[in-house]
């Protein structure tokens, strides 16, 4: 059951420079834990708000953690660091996107309304900041089951192939 989400006001957050620093149990994003191996751990966050001199609304995200992923070669317990830097650009969500955002790769741009849930954007970026195929630096495909060679999945069909009677 994910907790109560921190609704802010999204201009109001950045016009009021404020500033939010926590840490929230991975079990508690809902979507994360399901992408996980282990859901046991925490994720800090720190999120600032400003406005810059032409008036543009702004939020700083840093995130930091740990998460346990499956390795997708030896099939074993993977912990992933964390560390997400990113930045906003913050646009009313009825507004139209400006140019300079889609060039942009050092911002993006966030398209709000008149509340922004920001533990939802949290775990979008920890969604995100996470690996296509985890894998070890180094390990190794898991074994046959009695630790000797490897058969081929398709030696069984081998046997079921031949007709009776012929050897």
């Amino acid at each position: 059951m994910s907790p109560p989400g921190l609704l802010v006001d999204p201009f109001a957050f950045a016009r009021e420079n404020r500033e939010i620093s926590e840490s929230r149990p991975v079990d508690s994003f809902d979507r994360l834990a399901d992408a996980v191996l282990e859901t046991d751990g925490t994720l800090s966050f720190t999120v600032r708000g400003w406005r810059d001199a032409d008036g543009k609304s702004w939020l700083q995200l840093e995130l930091t953690g740990a998460l346990v992923l499956r390795c997708q070669r030896c099939l074993e317990a993977l912990t992933w660091p964390v560390a997400v830097s990113s930045l906003f650009l913050l646009v009313r969500e009825d507004a139209e996107l400006p140019d300079e955002g889609l060039e942009e790769d050092a911002w993006d741009t966030l398209p709000v309304g008149k509340r922004l849930d920001l533990l939802q954007v949290i775990e979008d970026e920890a969604l995100l900041a996470l690996p296509f195929a985890p894998r070890h630096d180094e390990c190794s495909a898991p074994s046959g089951a009695d630790g000797g060679e490897d058969t081929s999945p398709f030696a069984g069909l081998a046997i079921l192939r031949k007709p009776e009677g012929r050897g």
